[in-house]
């Protein structure tokens, strides 16, 4: 009986370890399958131009809600995926309410700042690409298509940007790559700017009404890190072939809806106190 007893007692114990070395082994082989990586790659350069485009608007602007409004839908059909696209609330016909006070850093008002530097018209609306006045006045597209092709010459440019975005609950970090394609000298800035698409606020001139909220086309929400201009990347010269990195990060206000919002990447060269500028990227589609 002894014998029996412990024949079956180094049974029971070698069964148990194989069934634990099995155990082990699958465990193993799950933690390795669910392994993801932790960023996702930088966005593809291009040696071409990306233009923005920007719409010089008011919530207090009649026109801005009913002709403008369908001028502005056209523009962003016709031009989305290949420029840069924001709408500009500043200092004319706005509600101080809306969106020129709910900027990132309204006390350094990126839209004040760029109707400044350009500088914008009073008349609204208005359409300006690269800083340039552009009057859209063509629903159809053929004269939106015609203004970006001259626009942008196929690879002749400066300095392209590229960029990776991540989110960690409400703050954002994008970082940001300049590419040089040829040897520059001067003084150079990248500056990552905020979009949200749909956000809320009433409109003089709308067909829903001008006391309804409702849901404006891609408004500026403001720089991301740096300052207006975003962050210094040459301050005197710079080789061709260099590539430079720079990260910005915001925790952003809970009212902004994140799954609306886009980021757009601009390099600037500046010239005495006015920023021009150079190239552009953009997630928008």
């Amino acid at each position: 009986m002894k014998t029996t007893k412990l024949t079956l007692g180094k049974y029971l114990i070698l069964s148990f370890l194989s069934l634990g070395l099995v155990f082990t082994s699958c465990k193993k082989e799950e933690e390795t399958t669910a392994e993801e990586p932790t960023e996702k790659p930088f966005s593809a350069h291009a040696q071409a131009q990306v233009p923005f485009m920007l719409k010089e608007t008011g919530e207090l602007c009649g026109p801005c809600g009913s002709w403008g409004w369908t001028a502005w839908e056209g523009v962003i059909n016709n031009l989305k995926g290949k420029a840069l696209l924001f709408s500009q609330y500043s200092t004319f016909f706005v509600s101080n309410s809306h969106f020129k006070n709910q900027e990132l850093d309204p006390a350094n008002s990126v839209m004040e700042t760029f109707r400044a530097n350009f500088p914008l018209s009073t008349a609204k609306p208005s359409w300006y690409m690269n800083g340039d006045f552009y009057q859209y006045n063509d629903y159809s597209g053929a004269q939106a298509d015609a203004f970006v092709s001259i626009a942008t010459p196929p690879a002749d440019v400066n300095v392209s940007a590229a960029y990776r975005i991540k989110w960690e609950g409400d703050k954002i970090t994008v970082d940001a790559q300049a590419k040089l394609y040829k040897n520059l000298n001067g003084n150079y800035y990248m500056g990552v700017y905020l979009i949200e698409d749909k956000a809320k606020g009433t409109q003089q001139g709308h067909a829903l009404g001008s006391s309804v909220e409702v849901e404006h086309h891609v408004v500026m929400r403001g720089s991301v890190e740096g300052g207006v201009w975003g962050k210094e990347i040459i301050s005197s010269s710079a080789d061709a072939g260099a590539t430079i990195n720079k990260s910005y990060s915001v925790t952003v206000p809970s009212f902004y809806k994140k799954e609306n919002i886009s980021v757009g990447v601009i390099i600037w060269k500046k010239n005495g106190t006015k920023y021009f500028y150079e190239n552009a990227a953009t997630n928008q589609e």
